[in-house]
């Protein structure tokens, strides 16, 4: 699959590698965090609007896309943003820009409360938090994982294509998009992986830090699609209110998948949480 700018790679972390997307050679450093079940290819519009500005590096977490997740390697919220912590202390950077959509929401949320000195600016879009996931649709399948991964490909990739289709609003941008997201499920041990997934998603990880937000000393961006009906935009709007100085922006023609939706809309935000991250440190 050939990237629209730059080149993926794999780095070594203590453990396990992760595979990483990445773009661009000055700046700031920017990571970005996809959701469930997706992987870097989320990012497919948004990292060629960011790349001349910032060091972009777009990952797949451990069980998505090409990095892999060994049996007994956590692969929960908490798990996900230590691993993270481990990239950038491998990559030698000490802070970092996080974006995240999704489940790499949630993430970003953890990585801003329990690692401030970390996150040089944050931004959440339609990112799970508080209590209000797994929303409807994922939590259908959580209770389906048993059947899940013994599906054969065939049968699993229509289980997602029918699941992820509605949850955009751009039908015309949707179509390429669920085909790189679907693709890793594919392969062999596909199902079994999605299900080990699946079952991890709790939201006692975003219960647990939503007591930090209002104390929250991170600028912080926050895009929700109006038309989002699993991760409904009362949450984007919960936590633009309680953290302070957040920015809420409201995108009224997308969905839950922003980023394919309105890519740029998500990449402005993210520009503007890199100028609030240099206002902050005078670069």
């Amino acid at each position: 699959m050939e990237l629209p700018v730059g080149r993926t790679e794999t780095v070594d972390l203590p453990g396990q590698p992760l595979h990483v997307w990445r773009a661009g050679d000055t700046g700031p450093l920017v990571l970005l965090v996809h959701g469930i079940p997706t992987n870097h290819t989320l990012w497919w519009d948004v990292v060629p609007r960011l790349h001349e500005h910032a060091r972009v590096v777009a990952v797949d977490m451990a069980g998505y896309g090409g990095s892999p997740a060994p049996e007994g390697t956590g692969v929960d919220l908490s798990s996900q943003a230590a691993r993270l912590l481990e990239l950038l202390d491998t990559l030698g950077e000490e802070r970092a820009v996080v974006a995240g959509h999704d489940l790499g929401g949630g993430v970003t949320q953890i990585l801003a409360t329990t690692a401030p000195q970390r996150v040089a600016a944050a931004t959440v879009i339609d990112g799970v938090c508080y209590d209000g996931w797994p929303v409807p649709g994922i939590k259908a399948l959580k209770l389906a994982w048993p059947v899940l991964e013994r599906l054969p490909a065939n049968a699993l990739e229509k289980v997602l294509r029918t699941a992820l289709r509605p949850l955009f609003a751009h039908q015309d941008r949707a179509g390429q998009a669920v085909d790189r997201f679907v693709a890793p499920w594919l392969e062999p041990g596909g199902g079994h992986r999605l299900a080990r997934h699946l079952r991890s998603l709790d939201s006692v990880y975003t219960q647990a830090v939503a007591p930090f937000l209002p104390r929250l000393d991170v600028p912080l961006e926050v895009v929700w699609g109006q038309l989002d009906h699993q991760m409904k935009p009362r949450y984007g709007e919960r936590l633009a209110r309680e953290v302070p100085g957040a920015n809420l922006t409201r995108v009224q023609d997308a969905s839950h998948f922003v980023p394919v939706d309105r890519p740029d809309v998500v990449a402005e935000a993210v520009l503007r949480a890199l100028q609030r991250a240099g206002a902050r440190t005078g670069g």
